[in-house]
């Protein structure tokens, strides 16, 4: 490691306590950008295998780490008088290393290219080659009749079977017109749910004797593109060595079938109907295909968390004692996550940026500040931790379980760094959370360095920050930006090498200017009076279901307000389907996924479809909307009551999950609706609900929406407390934002209001439509639909 200049180190004398002032002053320390840039090249080497939680790479690192500390004389914070603190993690996941390869008659294919997966029970550091048979669908099932191994010996070969149920095919009637549906008996067609599963049919290969199987879904699929977040996390089943390819393209499958040249596609995939459809007949169609394929699996596999026996990682901490009696029981923070998300399919993602970077940068200070001698009155804690990359798993656990002497209501402010390594702005998310400590943080630090860094309010959610500002904590989310984002994110590409020496100097120098100036601060109060309330009404989350004040993440209707106009968007939408190219595994894999009904998006009453049900089926299923919104009586399914047509289109409703909303309704059709309207609804803009009414919204899980006026707030807690008192419980309210004028000051002052009338932070942040987890959405989840999210980081 590189030895630090002393000229460029500190004058002890000038960044003491300070005479005659509270305040720090201005520090001589010169934080080196280049030694960072050294750091993460070390951090982020391959030797280190992404370092992925618990993995012995990544725990080889943090005890290099410990022993640099320790041979500094750093202060350890952790447990039992060490630098450590054990973290649980709850989630299973998976590491895998070395590169998988499938070579089909000499030809390669690569898990890079998405070409196909290895199950990561499969055999570790195993190698196959052997001839392929044709199984059809893996099925064997003599009692049923159908046996496709029958007269096969896949003894120590490789199996190649079709993924799914053979009664699920649908036969082209242009190219299979011998073929009808209606020809084929009914009696002919078996159950086959058991053994269409993957792991059924992988188990009967394995039964049989092979070496190996490969699946291939002819429907389309294809490896998943989220395989990583998506991983089946079992332990082998396997007693013997034996491989699985879960997945494999298009490609793969043409190449070991098409194998005749003369041979037309449209002739190709007619006899692949012809197969599919012999064996949806029962008709067995196993064949040698002539071909060989040599498999080689992962050479190590890797298994984490509590159902594998090996659930916990290793937070870093490490102090500089506070020399002032009355203030060295307070405690200013900087951290950032060492870990990152390890390697896939054989590729290292090296997390330079993320988050080498900012480890690197609090690994530096920490020594720069030992080395310098430096006294502070407060004390300054410096955590590297565990589990980021898989829920924020080491600063959550700290936060709740603070090692050693700590509290964390003594913790005046926190610093945290993730990706700080490229650009030329600091970003700072959560800087004017509290502006007076903002103000202490900014002094004495360089011209240059406040020209790019870029204050913020933050809130929580995308790193380590999170549990400090859930207590109220002052919490710089700090992360530095760049011209076109991060394009390295989580990528195989953040390499060491793209970092910049200068950001990196200007993010350290900044947090320890801003840490000096907390450690010695006395003239203002860092402990602001309800700062956990002030800072969870700030940001309080509230849902904006009038799709009239067009807010941001608020409720939307479809753009369209005539029946031309939604068969123009059902139209572009069946155009975007048929132009979407066959190879495009990701499109169709967000499709799929992402293609679901949600009721945050609606249409404004019934007239764009004619009030036509039939209309109504087609358009949700294309455009997927999942609520329809009437203001007031529309004179065709409500008309002081529910007319007939009314009551058939509440049934088409309930069967395609769509959320009926009722604004401003009649006494009679809310009544009505009351007393028929068995599926969740919502009601906003009516007041005059007597207690047998309450008692039948509480019954039927049935929503109310209480008016938020920013300018009225007192008539919105009262109104609360009123249905709250009614219904006895919280469970069936949410908020009707009426407009978003003064909406951040409204809100806070809401939430503090509800708080001093006995709500607790759940319930309030339900009514406003965030629930405990990231899949739900608070109060809103008992009405029909959902909303779609990505699922990820």
């Amino acid at each position: 490691m590189k030895k630090y200049n002393a000229g460029l180190m500190i004058l002890i004398g000038l960044v003491i306590l300070g005479t005659g002032t509270s305040h720090a002053q201005k520090t001589e320390i010169r934080v080196d950008g280049n030694q960072i840039f050294k750091t993460i090249g070390y951090f982020a080497s391959d030797q280190f295998m992404g370092r992925r939680t618990g993995s012995p790479e990544l725990h080889r690192l943090q005890d290099w780490i410990v022993e640099q500390y320790r041979n500094l004389g750093l202060e350890p914070a952790g447990e039992d008088g060490s630098y450590f603190q054990t973290v649980p993690i709850t989630r299973d996941f998976a590491n895998t290393y070395g590169i998988p390869e499938l070579v089909i008659g000499g030809r390669e294919f690569y898990s890079r290219y998405d070409d196909f997966d290895i199950d990561i029970r499969s055999t570790a550091d195993l190698k196959v080659s052997e001839d392929i048979i044709f199984a059809g669908y893996g099925i064997s099932a003599p009692a049923k009749g159908f046996d496709e191994y029958a007269g096969m010996d896949v003894k120590d070969r490789v199996v190649f079977v079709l993924k799914g149920n053979p009664n699920d095919f649908t036969p082209p009637s242009l190219r299979l017109s011998e073929y009808k549906p209606e020809d084929v008996p009914k009696d002919s067609l078996k159950n086959w749910d058991s053994e269409s599963t993957d792991s059924s049919k992988i188990m009967t290969a394995y039964e049989k004797g092979a070496a190996a199987i490969i699946l291939y879904d002819p429907e389309g699929g294809g490896p998943d593109p989220f395989r990583r977040y998506r991983q089946s996390l079992e332990k082998s089943p396997f007693t013997r060595d034996f491989l699985v390819v879960s997945d494999v393209n298009e490609e793969v499958f043409n190449w070991l079938f098409w194998q005749d040249p003369q041979m037309s596609e449209r002739g190709f995939r007619t006899w692949v109907d012809a197969v599919r459809q012999d064996l949806k007949l029962g008709r067995s169609r196993s064949f040698d295909t002539k071909m060989e394929a040599e498999i080689t699996g992962y050479s190590r596999v890797m298994l984490k968390g509590k159902k594998f026996g090996e659930n916990t990682g290793r937070n870093i901490i490490a102090r500089i004692n506070g020399t002032d009696p009355a203030l060295k029981d307070q405690y200013v923070i900087m951290g950032g996550h060492l870990d990152h998300v390890g390697v896939t399919a054989g590729q290292i993602y090296n997390g330079a940026e993320d988050n080498a970077s900012g480890s690197a940068v609090v690994f530096e200070l920490a020594k720069l500040m030992k080395k310098s001698g430096i006294r502070l009155k407060r004390t300054v804690i410096f955590c590297l931790w565990s589990g980021e990359e898989l829920g924020l798993f080491g600063s959550e656990y700290w936060v709740a379980h603070p090692t050693g002497d700590v509290s964390m209501d003594h913790v005046v402010g926190y610093f945290n760094m993730d990706m700080v390594g490229i650009g030329t702005e600091i970003g700072a998310p959560g800087a004017l959370n509290f502006p007076t400590i903002w103000d202490v943080i900014k002094q004495n630090q360089n011209e240059d360095i406040m020209a790019v860094v870029k204050p913020d309010t933050g809130e929580l959610g995308g790193s380590d920050q999170s549990p400090f500002m859930e207590l109220g904590i002052e919490s710089l989310a700090l992360m530095t930006e760049a011209r076109g984002g991060h394009p390295d994110y989580h990528d195989t590409g953040d390499d060491p090498y793209k970092m910049n020496p200068e950001i990196l100097r200007k993010t350290g120098q900044f947090v320890l200017q801003g840490t000096i100036n907390l450690a010695n601060e006395t003239a203002v109060d860092l402990f602001i009076p309800d700062r956990q309330v002030i800072f969870r009404g700030l940001y309080w989350p509230i849902t904006v279901i009038n799709p009239g004040l067009n807010a941001k993440g608020g409720w939307t209707w479809i753009d369209a307000q005539t029946s031309g106009e939604i068969a123009g968007l059902i139209a572009r939408e069946v155009r975007e389907l048929r132009n979407t190219p066959a190879g495009n595994d990701i499109r169709r894999a967000m499709r799929r996924r992402f293609g679901t009904i949600t009721r945050t998006k609606g249409l404004n009453g019934t007239g764009a479809v004619n009030h036509d049900i039939s209309f109504l089926r087609v358009a949700k299923d294309i455009l997927n909307f999942g609520r329809i919104d009437f203001n007031g009586d529309d004179g065709y399914w409500f008309h002081n009551g529910i007319t007939k047509d009314g009551e058939g289109a509440i049934s088409a409703m309930k069967r395609s999950q769509i959320t009926l909303h009722l604004i401003n309704p009649s006494r009679e059709t809310l009544s009505a609706a009351l007393a028929s309207v068995d599926e969740p609804f919502l009601i906003s803009g009516y007041t005059a609900f007597d207690d047998s009414m309450f008692s039948v919204v509480k019954k039927n899980r049935d929503i109310i929406a209480v008016d938020f006026d920013p300018e009225h707030v007192d008539e919105c807690i009262s109104q609360l407390e009123v249905c709250r008192a009614k219904l006895d419980t919280t469970n069936n309210l949410v908020l009707n934002v009426l407009a978003t004028k003064d909406l951040q000051n409204a809100k806070q002052e809401l939430y503090r209001g509800l708080v001093a009338k006995g709500w607790t932070k759940d319930e309030i942040y339900a009514i406003g439509g965030e629930g405990r987890s990231w899949r739900s959405d608070g109060n809103f989840d008992t009405l029909p639909g959902g909303r779609p999210r990505f699922p990820g980081r």
